[in-house]
Parts: C-alpha cells; structure tokens; sequence
C-alpha cells in the first residue's frame, strides 16, 4: 500500500499503478527499490568556506529532516592550493553536493564537472575586515578612512579565494594602491584569514564576513565600504559525477528553503529563499517519497500541457541582471547596488549587479544589446553624457534609439576640486601652470564623463593646449576620487555628487553650473573665471539610470512594463530614499517617457562639443 501524503488514506487500487508507472517513465530513472534507497542515506558534500559555518549549523538538523548522513569536507572556491574544491574535482575525487561562489561554480559547469540545471543560488556574503581580539578596530567606515587604515597598516592578510582574489587583482589596482599594498600583503592558503589574524602573524585580514565571525581570538572590524563592496553568491550545485543525486537534490533544496533563512542569517550571510522540495523536511520517509513522485508528475504534466493551452509563466521567472558599465565604487554602481535588494523584494527574484566597465560605457552597452531581448538584463550607467560620447565619438555602433530607457534616477552637477596633496591652491595657479609648464599638472576624470569633456572644454576657453594637461582617464568614479584622495592627481573634475568621502582630502575650487550648490563651499566655474575675462558654457550635469534594449520593449512590453513598475515601487519606498539619502545618492522617478526625452535633448546638447573628446 502507499500512503497519502496528509495521512487520512491509503491508496492500494489498483488504478494507482499507473500514476507510479507514468511519473517513473518521464522521470526516465527508478525510483524505487533497495539499492537506490541505501544509497540516499549518505552524501558526501564539500563546502567552501565562505558557506561553511552555515552548512554546519544545519548539518544536523538537516540529517535528521531528509534521513541522510552527511559526509562533509572543506576546500576553498578557487585557487591552485592542493584541497581547493576545482583542484579536487580536476583530480577526479567525486562529491554528490558541493557549495562554492558562483563565479566558481559557473568556471566550473564551463568546464563539465557540474549536472546541468542542477545550481541553486543560496546566499550572498560580503567582504569584512578582522583584527586581533584586544587590539583598537580601525575605522574603516568609509572610502577615505579605508584607504588611510590601509596605508597604516603594517601587515594585511587576504584569501586565496574569491573575497581574496577581488582585493588583489580588481579593487586594489583599481584604486592604485596595490603597489603600496602589495609588499607587505599576504595571501593566505588553505586556512582561514582571521586564524593568521588571530596568530598575530598579520595586522589586518580581509574575507567574507561568514568566515571571519566563527574564528576565535579576532574582532569583527565591520564591512569594507559599500562603494567599494564585492557581494559575492553562494550556490550550490550537483556535480555531473554524483552518485546520490536525489538526495543531493533534497538537501540543497532544504538548504534553499525560506525556513532555512534565519539560521543562514545568523552566520553573517544574506540568504536567498529559494525553492524547496515540497514538505521534504517535515515528513517521513515514505511519505516523503510519496510527496516528491506526485510532485514530479505533476511538473512533468505540466511541461507536457504547456504547449497546448494556458498563460504565460509570470514575469520574472528567474533573476534579473544589472549590468553596470563602470567599476566597482562609481556613481552608477553605488546607485545599483543600494536599489538591489529592494528592487529584487518588488521583483520577486534576485537582483544581480555584474560591472562591465571599459571604453566610456562602450562595453557595458554592446553586452546589454548583445545578451537576449527578454527583460532579463538591464543596463545601469550614466546616459548623460557617457552613451553621447560612445555614439557621438564614433566608437559605438550603437545609437540612443537603440535603448528603451526605464528611468533617470540620478541627476548630478561637476565639482572641480583640488587634492590637497598638491602644491596648487587656486584655478588661476592651474592655469598658470598648464601654459608655462607643460605636462607637470595631472588631473583624474572618468573617460568619456562630463567631468572630462568639461576639463577639456576648460582648457580650450583658456587658450591652452590640449597636450599641455598630463590627464589620467579611470573606468569608474571610485578609481578618479581615490587618485585625487592619495595625491596621485593635482585635480579632478568629477560629479559633485558622490564626491563626500573624500571631502577631507581635497579643496573645492568650482561648481559646474549655473548656481552655486549648497552642499559644497565653491563658486561657480564662471565666477571663477570672470576676473580672467573668460567664460565657459555649462555642461549638462551628469544622469544615471537604468535601460533595457529597445528590442526588448517591443517584444515583451508587458516585461518592459513590469520592470518599471517595480522601480518605481522601489524608489518610492520610505526606507530606500532614506538609505539613498544616507549615500547622497539620487532617487527620481522619472519615468520610460520623460526619462527618453530627456535622453534625446541632452544628445543634442553633447552634439555640439563632441570634437574635444577625440583621440590626441
């Protein structure tokens, strides 16, 4: 007889037979029977350590909900050390379940090792900073005393996985102090970083926040800053060798389920309710079974009726994805990321913020229009004047009819400021400079911004040679603010916007606009140069926001819709404007057809004054 899953009856006709018969059919596998069922009760699982300390909270509690035994090993996600979970898998060692980033794991379903459809995204993790316990936590609360903790420190330590490895090859270069850095870092293999903290064998250690909270003889220093974060994703997968792929399948749905959540939470973690199988954790063993054979036939006949009748799945079916055209600590990406998580609460579905910096947005754009027209993928960048320049410069093969614009969120003036590093205390002694002394004064813009065309327009109203200004062009706002911070550059020429953390170590010289700005003490550019007897126009400020393709529009405009609904639900939130407040970040709704018009006026405007952005 088999039991009904609620327990009232007992099914033993034999009309039932079928029902069995079909679901194993389209299962195209047994489901029943001696050897298979021995084989559920153990799964040998390896984890990396940045899920580590959640799997084993609910390794037990788990054991006792599925009916399995856990067998569980520890690598890192990534790296060349002997126990790291790729390194293990090239070697042929076999897992039934393993849970790695997700940039790992996608490296390592390219490569074969990994069933198809088998991942199952688990939690998110953040990069934090340790110290030894007893020893002062230095402030790291924002980018200008993370990057004054940095050059103190006498000894860093950073993983050799994928927190690590974003320090070391990414955010540090990126922010041109890695050759600082560099020689008193150490990149630790194959143990945790807080351990080496807790030795005393460095002075600062960085990992995810999961793996640093469990060690002892540390203090949690807190979270790098939110410009400068790196979220990574937790996933779990089955690996293509599995021997026990059910009972990894349960237990990774167990993993993912929303009861799942608090203690996943409670290990520094942000965990992604995900789907589970039904009941799964709270049912015997047979009725179990009974419950995932009728929950497979259902899904198999429901794949099958699907092409005869009824709706379309809902919109969204799975995440969505953010494509920032800048680095990591721009404008445009700390906009993305502070809407992500409410965005994927209106959403329904996670929210995944990937940079695709390089070219003045150019490649940003083209892997926008080059991924499907399906509502899935999202350009985030700075559409005015950034996507001009691409077009206007002739790089782009592209036009701004090409983009189906969902908002304009974050409007923005230029500030022109002083490091207060450099030997220049006014615009009069710039100039002065840059006629007599070519190429001794250097200036931090964003390629393809307007803080660079203004720089450029600047130096023409001046009549001063374009080559005479050493100007270092960066891919992102975090990079341009943190050369001007360090004195690596004289001056910069950026949106004022944003530019707050480092307000202690530059001095304000200009506005770029038509009125002085409350939050800065600074004239305007043209008050400025009035007593030099010249002018210059005032560019419109910058205009970040979000679009999809045009394509995309036209054939799913009810995903198009849907999209700017949930945006607009999002910035109309309380608790987001309070939080884009708080980073001095932009939050207008605008809207798909004033955000469109605005594009097109603007466009026109950069037409104009496009020639001072060409190749010298």
């Amino acid at each position: 007889m088999i039991e009904a899953v609620n327990g009232a009856r007992r099914f033993c006709r034999p009309r039932w037979r079928w029902l069995a018969l079909l679901a194993a059919t389209l299962l195209a596998g047994p489901v029943w029977g001696g050897e298979v069922a021995a084989q559920s009760a153990a799964l040998r699982v390896i984890t990396s350590g940045g899920f580590a300390a959640a799997h084993n909270a609910l390794r037990g509690r788990a054991e006792a909900a599925l009916g399995l035994t856990l067998h569980t090993e520890y690598g890192s996600s990534s790296g060349g050390a002997p126990d790291s979970i790729p390194m293990r898998l090239a070697r042929g060692e076999r897992f039934d379940c393993i849970i790695l980033s997700r940039p790992a794991l996608e490296r390592l379903s390219e490569a074969g090792y990994i069933a198809a459809g088998s991942r199952t995204d688990l939690a998110r993790s953040r990069i934090g900073m340790a110290v030894k316990q007893g020893a002062p936590a230095p402030d790291i609360g924002s980018v200008a005393a993370f990057l004054r903790t940095l050059s103190a420190a006498r000894s860093i330590g950073y993983s050799a996985s994928a927190s690590g490895t974003y320090l070391a090859t990414v955010l540090f270069p990126r922010l041109g102090i890695w050759a600082q850095l560099q020689p008193k870092s150490r990149r630790i293999l194959s143990e945790r970083v807080a351990a080496v903290v807790a030795r005393g064998e460095v002075e600062l250690g960085f990992q995810q926040i999961s793996e640093i909270l469990p060690v002892a003889g540390v203090t949690y220093a807190g979270p790098i800053p939110e410009p400068l974060q790196k979220i990574t994703t937790f996933s779990a997968a089955i690996p293509a060798a599995a021997a026990n792929r059910d009972g990894a399948r349960r237990f990774i749905d167990y993993l993912a389920s929303p009861q799942r959540a608090a203690p996943i939470a409670a290990t520094g973690l942000m965990p992604l309710a995900g789907r589970c199988a039904m009941g799964a954790g709270r049912l015997p063993p047979r009725r179990r079974a009974i419950t995932e054979l009728m929950a497979a036939l259902m899904a198999s006949l429901a794949v099958l009726l699907a092409g005869f009748a009824g709706p379309a799945a809902a919109y969204p079916e799975r995440p969505v994805t953010f494509v920032v055209a800048f680095g990591v600590g721009g404008s445009a990406d700390r906009m993305t990321r502070s809407l992500s998580a409410a965005l994927a609460e209106e959403l329904g579905q996670p929210v995944q913020v990937i940079n695709k910096p390089g070219a003045g947005t150019l490649l940003g754009a083209r892997h926008v229009l080059g991924r499907a027209h399906d509502g899935y993928t999202v350009l985030a960048t700075g559409f005015s004047p950034y996507l001009s320049n691409t077009i206007l410069s002739g790089l782009a093969d592209y036009g701004i009819e090409d983009f189906a614009y969902l908002n304009f969120q974050w409007f923005d003036e230029d500030l022109i400021a002083l490091s207060k590093r450099s030997r220049y205390r006014s615009l009069a002694a710039l100039l002065d400079a840059l006629r007599t002394r070519p190429k001794t004064v250097k200036a931090a813009v964003v390629r393809g911004s307007g803080g660079h065309l203004m720089a450029r327009l600047l130096l023409e109203v001046s009549g001063i040679a374009q080559h005479n200004l050493n100007l270092v062009t960066y891919n992102s706002g975090g990079q341009a603010r943190a050369a001007v911070a360090g004195g690596v550059v004289d001056f910069i020429v950026i949106s004022a916007r944003g530019t707050e953390p480092i307000r202690e170590y530059i001095t304000p010289l200009a506005i770029v606009a038509e009125r002085r700005n409350a939050h800065w003490d600074a004239p305007t550019l043209n008050e400025l140069l009035a007593p030099m007897n010249l002018s210059a126009p005032v560019m419109p400020g910058s205009i970040r926001g979000f679009a999809t393709s045009r394509q995309t529009r036209q054939q799913y405009p009810e995903r198009f819709d849907a999209l700017a609904a949930a945006l607009k639900r999002t910035l109309a939130r309380p608790d987001v404007q309070r939080a884009l407040a708080r980073a001095n970040i932009g939050g207008r709704w605008l809207g798909p057809e004033a955000s469109t018009a605005t594009m097109r006026s603007t466009f026109k405007i950069f037409k104009q004054y496009t020639y001072l952005l060409e190749e010298r």
